[in-house]
Parts: structure tokens; sequence; C-alpha cells
């Protein structure tokens, strides 16, 4: 006689978990979410999470120049940035020696010339949408960073509070899922991990192509996740079916130990008598070149300069 057994769901406190990333990397990602709640105000954490258009999964999207301005349009719109205050620019890899190509590469950057922000894409890319739209959504929170001097480049985590600044403006989505991809579109699996599973163990017997976009891990994407959640509320975000399954166990996780271990809407780094961790914000310089987005391949160090990395 089979009797269905009910389990609690993760983010109940009857289910047992600990915070998905390490306590140092838990105080950054919680006290950076705290400083862009100052910075930019409650709003871009409440609004609706952004979430993969229709049109942009169709046929007609095909990548064309006008449709990437067009995303870079909408993506401004939802930023608040004024796209005709924006230079964009399209490059691609074509007579790129092949080697070139192996490790460390740049898809997106960002700079200021003339006083003017300018962003960088790699059209090689474009034909994802949601791919392009990760890119795009880094590149513009350098605008909203480095461009509006909250911070300065010198600043050695500024590429990955970048990243969390996509989370925080509801772009988590793309860039998560971006975090880790494979060169096949298919990825040909069904079933949500449990335990300690990134999608590159879920996949290693069927993918061995595969790359990184950006900073920050699938690990600490997910945590953030889970922070973006419990401040707007949802112990069950709806949204959350749109993330990869190795990802998304980790916002269930990370949302599961923040039922446990805060209250709503406030994180346990804030609590007394947790580890302090300051953001020190210094006046911006005004290098020509200020940031760029990279892929790294397989077999490349990864992540770079994480938190806590010293010169050897």
């Amino acid at each position: 006689m089979n009797e269905r057994r009910e389990t609690p769901p993760p983010w109940s406190p009857a289910f047992s978990a600990e915070c998905p990333v390490g306590v140092a990397h838990q105080a950054w990602i919680e006290t950076s979410i705290t400083w862009f709640v100052r910075e930019f105000g409650r709003d871009p954490a409440l609004r609706p999470i952004v979430l993969p258009r229709p049109d942009l999964r169709s046929a007609d999207y095909t990548g064309t120049p006008k449709q990437i301005n067009d995303v870079v349009a909408w993506v401004c719109g939802l930023m608040e940035i004024d796209r005709s205050e924006l230079t964009v620019e399209l490059f691609d890899r074509e007579g790129e020696d092949p080697a070139a190509r192996e490790g460390r590469r740049a898809v997106g950057h960002y700079y200021v010339e003339d006083g003017r922000a300018v962003i960088g894409l790699d059209v090689t890319e474009a034909s994802d949408a949601a791919y392009l739209i990760a890119v795009i959504a880094h590149e513009l929170c350098h605008v909203r960073l480095l461009g509006e001097e909250r911070i300065t480049n010198q600043r050695k985590d500024h590429e990955r509070l970048t990243d969390l600044l996509t989370v925080y403006f509801g772009f988590g989505v793309f860039s998560t899922n971006a975090a880790l991809r494979f060169g096949e579109t298919t990825r040909g699996f069904s079933v949500q991990p449990l335990g300690d599973l990134d999608e590159r163990t879920l996949n290693a017997a069927r993918h061995d192509d595969y790359s990184r976009l950006g900073y920050l891990t699938e690990r600490e994407f997910g945590y953030a996740m889970a922070c973006y959640a419990w401040l707007r509320g949802e112990t069950e975000p709806p949204w959350a079916s749109h993330l990869d399954p190795g990802p998304r166990t980790f916002l269930r996780q990370g949302l599961a130990y923040l039922t446990r271990a805060a209250a709503p809407g406030e994180f346990p780094t804030n609590r007394t008598g947790a580890i302090p961790v300051s953001i020190r914000v210094v006046l911006a310089t005004n290098p020509a070149w200020l940031s760029g987005l990279h892929l790294m391949a397989r077999g490349t160090a990864w992540p770079p300069n994480p938190p806590g990395h010293r010169p050897s």
C-alpha cells in the first residue's frame, strides 16, 4: 500500500536548509541590497518582475540592429534611463582569430565619451533575446551606478555590485539564467534538483561545452533572488518557474533560510550582533574605459576576483 506523504514546502520553517552561500557572501549580498534600497528607493524592487516577452521568442525576432535598439529602449524605460542620452555600439567577432575566442571575451562594455554614456553589445549574441537582455541590463546598471556617480570603478566589487543591481531592478531572471549557458539550445532535462547542485552538475553528462556570463555565481544569484523575493513579501514567487532548475533550487533554499532567520522584509545581516559589513562610497573618477561584461569559457578560472581574493 502506497501512502502519499505530505511534505512541507521549502519555504516552510519546517524545511531544514542553511543559507546557500557562505557568511561573507551572504553579508555582502544582503548589505548591498540594503544599500540599493537607500540609493534607489524600494520602488524598483516592488514593480512587476521582468519576464521573457513572447514577441522576443518568436521567429520574427532575429536580432537585427533595429530590434536590438528596440530592446535597449525597452530596458532603458524600465530602468528609468533616458535612451536619447545613451549611445549604443554594436560589435562582432567576424574575422577574429578563433584562438582569441577561447577563455575570457567581452560581450558588452560601458564607458563615457565626451560626457555621454556609451554601451557596447556583441551582435553575435543578439539572436538570443534573453541573453541579450541580460547583457543590456548589466551595462545599463553601470549607467545607474558609475554614470550617476554612486560608486567608482576603483571599487573592487563594482562589477559584482552591477550584477546584483540587475536583480534589484527586476531583471534577475535574465541575469541568473545567463550566468551559466550551454552550447546546445535544448537542455534536455525537466526535473528540479534537490541539494547542492548547479546547472553544470545537472548537465555534465550531456553538455561539455558551456560558458559563464557575469561576475556572480549561480549560487549567489539564487540567494540574491531569494532576498529580492523576501523584500517583495513573496514566499512562493510565481516567477520562480522561469528560472533554470539549478538557481531555482538556491532560490528556494534561500527563502527557507530567510523564513527561519529574519523578520519579513528584513535580512539576517541587519540583526543586532550580526557580522558588520560597511559599504564605502567614494567619488567617481572619469576614465575613458570604465567597465565591461565578459563571457568566461569552459576551463577559465571563476569567479574572477572573488570576495576576499588577494593577488599572490
